[in-house]
């Protein structure tokens, strides 16, 4: 299923409208020092058009998969292992609301998409050797729309709720993951220059499909922007402009609903709905598979509440979720791009066609903004329905249609603290205690995170100990490597016992248990603590498959400082291995030893790197700072991403950021085309 969630925007063409005027000659497209594409032309689709071509040099192979998923052909390349994202594609049916819904988009949104799909056929045409496959192209604007649709989807979770379904451990229950981002708002009180300032922080994979591309747009028309976007992203989904600036975090309040279907084997092909048996709408997708020569034809079903799942038992379950029923959201963020002022940037929020993620946002006139985003239902506040667990499918008194204001959202504008700042952790807990939004003001049913992760406890005690903010404390803030002094141990589990075991009760264990409890916390390449404690933070989540939050007992403590014991021993003949001999930074055939872990602020998750060792995957990605200075000018801004602008291992910047990454350093970049044109590196038209 990793695919699945792979998946943000994809591309396809066909016209709704005339097609824009593209004029290659007026294009420019100018890389920096760091291959960076700045994208200077008169109009919007233009471009639109020169990003495409830009992106496409830097990880054309990338956005092709992506291409493929909107056709439901993605098995036509990866084989078996594409099969399974083809058959969601097609159970989940986004083409069928966007054929409802895209004649009354933004013509101009239209347009802008147009000018970017031409941008991707031309640089096919133009290196036919680099497509994928006779599937890719030509593309049809439906299906990128609906592959947006389907990109949402995944991210508020149907990639983790559909194979619980399938394998049995439905119902399922939100606790915390190690998926994160962190963001934060500095108004000028809090400044101690006076000038506001945001944070810019996903926390995403680093290589692949959503991995962040670096860019900067600007059309005559006033579409001015930095920022990152995904593979087959026509504009920027965070970023900063002239005047304002936002960032995104992933939030987790309920997103999806799940209900259990009554049937019974005296109505086949039937399931019952307050008395009345109602037909399963049927459809069968077919699948094409590289390595098989024939289609595979696959059922999927649709109730009255949303795509319909069939369990190898028998059971049906539905899927039931805002992120399936409105094709508007890249239109949104279309929006947002363009927007001037934080009045503006407010009425694109209320298109309400964002299904989900934080915002935090600054801007030069000195206003902080956060909103937990969502398009949150109104449901049916009874107690007897648990909206957090598997739902009766059998009444249309849990099927909800009508969708709450952005007004009735958490959010916070302008707090007398002075910041603002969420780390994927509660939208009630933002800010100042005295300011912090009051939970019980919130439909329970909305499942609203209320908790602390360790990211925000470190950033919140971090925050607390300076009565104004400099830029490098800023810098100091986001890149922190320490967990808190009391650990929030992952998977929702209290650990307590894991840093109170005695040595004298397991001598054999004594060098790893005084370890973990003489670990100061910092997550540095020396540290052997941060050692042990990684090994076993990962370990951990074997040791509970069945979902359960009751505390950590001293068996399992011991269980988990014995594995870490034996582990090192077998793999390194020795007790003190240092953290950055165990995880490493990977590009291409190289690797080097990478700090941090998850859930600290500069996060780093891993996954097996050969027997003896783990490799970053995902964790800090793109990065940015903003501060909006004094005099009115253009913002400052730094950034840096994990490797490079280029995904081709001979480019020169395949992996030119990967030493500042890793040393916690920044670039400058910057909004003003003068500047940009004059130091830059290269610039050409595509073509």
């Amino acid at each position: 299923m990793k695919y699945l969630i792979a998946i943000l925007i994809l591309c396809s063409f066909q016209i709704l409208a005339q097609q824009p005027n593209i004029r290659t000659n007026q294009i420019n497209i100018a890389r920096d020092t760091y291959g960076v594409p700045h994208i200077f032309a008169p109009t919007d689709p233009e471009v639109a058009y020169g990003l495409a071509w830009a992106h496409s040099e830097d990880d054309f192979k990338t956005i092709q998969t992506l291409i493929l998923t909107g056709k439901g052909k993605l098995g036509t390349y990866l084989g078996k292992k594409g099969a399974p994202v083809d058959y969601v594609f097609g159970l989940l049916n986004t083409r069928k609301v966007v054929d409802q819904q895209i004649k009354a988009m933004d013509p101009a949104f239209i347009q802008l998409v147009q000018g970017y799909l031409m941008g991707l056929e031309a640089y096919a045409k133009a290196h036919p050797q680099e497509v994928l496959n006779k599937h890719v192209f030509p593309i049809q604007l439906e299906d990128y729309i609906a592959t947006t649709m389907f990109s949402v989807a995944i991210f508020c979770g149907v990639d983790k709720t559909l194979p619980k379904i399938l394998d049995g451990t439905i119902p399922h229950l939100t606790g915390f993951t190690g998926e994160g981002s962190n963001a934060f708002a500095i108004k000028s009180t809090k400044s101690t220059t006076g000038e506001p300032m945001l944070v810019i922080n996903a926390h995403q994979p680093i290589e692949g499909a959503t991995a962040f591309y670096e860019a900067h747009v600007q059309s005559e028309e006033g579409w001015n922007i930095l920022g990152g976007l995904f593979p087959g992203g026509p504009l920027i989904f965070h970023g900063v402009t002239p005047n304002l600036a936002w960032a995104h975090t992933v939030n987790f309040q309920d997103k999806i609903d799940v209900y259990q279907l009554h049937t019974d084997k005296a109505h086949p092909g039937q399931y019952e709905v307050d008395g009345a048996w109602m037909n399963f709408e049927k459809r069968k997708i077919k699948l094409n598979i590289k390595g098989i020569p024939f289609t595979v034809s696959k059922m999927a079903y649709n109730s009255i509440y949303g795509p319909t799942v069939k369990t190898p038992k028998g059971a049906y379950f539905s899927l039931r979720l805002p992120a399936l029923m409105d094709a508007g959201a890249l239109q949104q963020w279309y929006a947002m791009n363009r927007s001037n002022n934080f009045q503006e940037f407010k009425a694109a929020l209320t298109q309400n066609h964002l299904p989900m993620f934080n915002i935090m946002y600054a801007d030069k006139q000195d206003n902080i903004f956060y909103i937990s985003n969502g398009k949150m239902p109104y449901r049916n506040a009874d107690p007897k329905y648990n909206w957090s667990s598997t739902l009766p499918g059998n009444t249309r008194a849990t099927l909800w249609n009508t969708f709450k204001p952005l007004d009735a959202l958490p959010q916070y504008t302008n707090p007398a603290s002075g910041y603002l700042f969420n780390t994927n952790h509660s939208p009630f807990l933002a800010t100042t205690t005295a300011e912090n939004l009051n939970p019980a003001k919130f439909d329970k049913y909305d499942g609203y995170e209320t908790y602390h992760n360790n990211r925000s406890q470190r950033a919140k005690d971090l925050i607390d100990g300076y009565d104004k903010i400099s830029w490098e404390d800023l810098k100091r803030i986001k890149f922190d490597r320490q967990l808190p002094a009391k650990i929030l141990y992952p998977y929702g589990l209290d650990a307590s016992l894991l840093f109170s075991l005695k040595e004298s009760d397991y001598p054999a264990l004594a060098t790893i248990i005084q370890g973990i409890k003489q670990w100061n916390h910092v997550t540095d390449i020396e540290s052997v603590g941060a050692l042990y404690y990684n090994i076993a933070y990962y370990q951990a989540s074997k040791l509970r498959t069945s979902g359960s939050k009751d505390p950590l007992t001293e068996a399992e403590a011991v269980q988990l400082c014995q594995y870490v014991h034996d582990f090192l021993l077998k793999h390194y003949g020795r007790l003190d291995v240092k953290l950055g001999e165990f995880q490493r930074l990977q590009r291409g055939t190289e690797d080097w030893p990478q700090a941090g872990m998850p859930d600290v602020l500069a996060a780093v998750m891993s996954e097996p790197f050969g027997e003896s060792k783990r490799k970053m995957n995902s964790g800090d990605a793109y990065i940015g700072f903003v501060k909006f200075p004094k005099d009115g000018g253009l913002p400052l801004i730094e950034t840096v991403n994990t490797f490079g602008a280029s995904s081709h291992p001979e480019s020169k910047h395949f992996a030119d950021q990967r030493a500042m990454y890793q040393a916690q350093k920044t670039k400058v970049m910057t909004l003003d085309k003068v500047e940009v044109l004059k130091t830059a590196e290269r610039v050409y038209h595509p073509g």
